[in-house]
């Protein structure tokens, strides 16, 4: 029986694990979920269970590799960022993998900044806020000052992606997308490590750099397979578009966070976009990629719980409210609209005029009308972070992917908000992965077979 070629992928996110297999076409052949209990680490603070998530991924990886029905000739690993594996001088993971939402400790960071931000150019040069361990470099900094013993047994350090690929191959790489993503480490003016890095002579720690399509070969059973270098989930989410696209866009990825992504605008950050929660990614060639965060996944089901709960409703009855024209251009035109205040994005996103007065609810003649109100300064502030990082609004076409398209009322309402931008959506629910297939495989395998990124006009 002649075994069907495949590619297979591992999409590593934060809280669900999956692994799909692609087909020539790259339609999915087969695709798994999972997900796995947090521990602790010697702290005691929650983080990934790595040791069961490496079972996990080599019982996968086998299981495959094995199969009858497939031949496997590539592999590759998208994982979530800001996170580090550290390799000791026996190869093996050191015991501990701390999460990035981990309180990054006050008096490092006085000493960090008192040594390395002595112009206040630290932020501007690295593209990013200071975030503490969220800026994984800074976990490096961290246990060398807080936990020098456990920082001796360090012989290698590799980004998130790249540590699956080692599980597989033993071969150690570094990869533009992962150091590039609000590391702390990258100069985004002299593209290369920031001074500091080679200061705490942390840069001897990490392997040579590659761009996320490189390739290694990799022999298992008399199967030839290439396997990828791994790639920042981030930045393989957008790599479909950059192949597809005609024109300039903005990527709006939405959920729990909305990110925007300019892949398009590589000028250095400015002070104020620091501080309204502006940094910068790479490409998987390794340009820059101008963004923009808002809470704002957060803060729509902290308002729809507030909406509920007044109206004495169901949480979910919000998705049963249609986008009602009349309704909107009631609103739009009655010069009488309600500011609703931000509950749970303070400190994030975009500088926002708030006050700590109480929304009255009872100024809305019904929660329809209410929830149009609320979806339209959802937009607003949507808006705010989107021209964050589009100033001058050159780039017309903005495509949403995401939690947010499942959202009609949302779509309808941005569509009116931004007349200036062209609102398009795509559904395909894998472009992580797919975009971790295409980087493996490479142009040939993927040239005349981009139909199913479909991005259409709301």
């Amino acid at each position: 029986m002649n075994r069907q070629a495949a590619t297979l992928i591992f999409d590593i996110g934060k809280t669900t694990k999956k692994v799909l297999l692609f087909d020539i076409d790259f339609h999915v052949l087969e695709e798994e979920t999972t997900t796995f209990s947090e521990i602790n680490d010697d702290d005691n603070f929650p983080s990934e269970d790595l040791p069961a998530l490496s079972q996990w991924v080599i019982e996968r990886l086998n299981h495959f590799l094995r199969h009858p029905k497939y031949l496997i000739t590539h592999i590759n690993f998208s994982a979530y960022g800001a996170s580090l594996v550290h390799i000791s001088k026996t190869g093996d993971p050191i015991k501990f993998f701390y999460n990035y939402l981990k309180p990054f400790p006050e008096d490092c960071k006085r000493d960090f900044l008192a040594k390395y931000n002595t112009e206040d150019d630290l932020s501007i040069n690295t593209a990013s806020p200071f975030l503490g361990l969220l800026n994984s470099g800074l976990q490096l900094y961290w246990l060398k000052c807080k936990k020098p013993a456990l920082f001796s047994t360090i012989e290698t350090s590799l980004h998130f992606p790249q540590y699956f690929t080692y599980l597989l191959t033993k071969k150690k790489f570094s990869e533009v997308t992962s150091i590039g993503c609000h590391t702390l480490l990258w100069d985004f003016k002299k593209q290369g490590y920031h001074h500091w890095v080679k200061a705490e002579h942390l840069q001897e720690l990490f392997p040579v750099i590659h761009h996320a399509d490189h390739t290694t070969d990799y022999v298992q059973n008399g199967m030839h397979i290439k396997v990828g270098v791994g790639v920042h989930d981030s930045s393989a989410a957008l790599m479909p578009y950059l192949v597809v696209m005609k024109e300039k866009f903005l990527l709006l990825s939405t959920g729990t966070w909305n990110i925007c992504f300019n892949p398009f605008n590589d000028q250095l950050l400015t002070h104020r976009e620091l501080t309204q929660d502006c940094l910068c990614y790479l490409t998987f060639e390794g340009k820059p990629v101008k963004a923009s965060r808002i809470f704002l996944g957060h803060e729509h089901e902290l308002q729809q719980k507030a909406l509920a709960a007044h109206y004495n409703l169901d949480k979910d009855y919000y998705k049963n409210i249609a986008f009602n024209p009349e309704c909107y251009s009631r609103l739009r035109n009655a010069n009488s609209f309600v500011d609703f205040q931000p509950l749970g994005m303070e400190g994030t996103g975009p500088e926002l005029h708030s006050s700590n007065l109480s929304i009255d609810y009872s100024r809305f003649k019904d929660f329809e009308e209410a929830q149009h109100q609320l979806v339209s300064q959802l937009v607003r502030w949507q808006k705010i972070s989107i021209d964050l990082i589009d100033p001058n609004g050159q780039i017309q076409n903005v495509i949403v992917v995401g939690g947010f398209t499942k959202s009609k009322l949302f779509l309808e309402i941005m569509k009116r908000e931004l007349p200036e931008r062209k609102i398009l959506i795509s559904d395909h629910p894998r472009a992580t992965a797919l975009g971790a297939a295409w980087l493996v495989t490479g142009k040939n395998a993927y040239a005349g077979k981009t139909a199913q990124v479909n991005v259409n006009a709301v």
